[in-house]
């Protein structure tokens, strides 16, 4: 039988989201599922001022949504919604320092399993790797958008 390329790549998907899930970070209910993609946008936002509609931009998600989501996380310690100073209505998140620590592990554990998953490969394979994958990747969409335009009909 001849190997199948989706087979394995979801294979491995799947080993991987299992490893993660392990790790001591993701074992917080608080890093769960979209408080954890909030926390790293936010993270890698901290240059500059982050608004809900920022968010809600970033989440492709309702006003509504972002609100109730915002509140969860500020309950839970991970964020602040702090005035702006000339107007009153308008506030920017920011992560407390319990989210920051948060992220921070959550880095190192993603930096470890990055480093194993390259064990072994030199810079050149994991070029050829991302070259591979990027096609691959390429032919997903192009089936997958036909796929849609034939629902459409």
């Amino acid at each position: 039988m001849e190997k199948s390329i989706g087979f394995e790549i979801r294979s491995i998907s799947n080993q991987i989201k299992r490893y993660l899930n392990s790790l001591p970070a993701f074992q917080s209910n608080e890093v769960r599922g979209i408080y954890g993609y909030v926390i790293g946008f936010l993270y890698r936002n901290s240059d500059r001022d982050i608004f809900q509609k920022d968010i809600e931009e970033e989440l492709s998600t309702r006003r509504s949504s972002v609100t109730n989501l915002l509140g969860q996380m500020e309950k839970c310690g991970l964020i602040e919604r702090l005035s702006v100073c000339g107007d009153g209505r308008l506030k920017k998140v920011v992560l407390t320092d319990k989210a920051i620590a948060m992220q921070k592990q959550i880095e190192q554990e993603i930096a470890g399993v990055e480093n194993q998953l390259c064990k072994g490969l030199s810079q050149g394979d994991k070029e050829k790797l991302f070259d591979l994958l990027a096609k691959v990747r390429t032919n997903v969409e192009e089936f997958s958008g036909r796929r849609d335009r034939t629902q459409e009909t």
